[in-house]
């Protein structure tokens, strides 16, 4: 799992995960997306990844900040938890944060 994040950014994660997301997520699902994350960190934590080996997760921040500024996104949640609010299924879910990914990145 490490080989596909190193040196890698954010944005490079979600190209990724969004052009096999079957094979990566098993299905559409931003929860499963958003699981896939977690892990990754938490994996980073117990084995005292380097940070200069880890993904590079400032463009998430920054994303969340952009979604608080453009769509008065609480300080309660995070964007994974706004989008999943704002949408009806998990595959809307996920298709809805590339939506927003790509206005953020414009």
């Amino acid at each position: 799992m490490f080989a596909l994040f190193k040196g890698s950014t954010f944005q490079d994660f979600l190209n990724t995960v969004r052009s096999r997301p079957g094979f990566y997520l098993g299905r559409k699902s931003l929860t499963a997306l958003q699981a896939l994350l977690l892990g990754y960190k938490q994996a980073v934590i117990e084995h005292n990844i380097p940070e200069v080996e880890q993904l590079n997760c400032e463009l998430e921040d920054k994303f969340d900040e952009w979604l608080r500024k453009n769509y008065h996104m609480g300080n309660a949640i995070n964007w994974y938890l706004f989008i999943i609010d704002q949408t009806e299924s998990e595959v809307v879910a996920f298709n809805r944060l590339f939506e927003l990914w790509d206005e953020f990145r414009k």
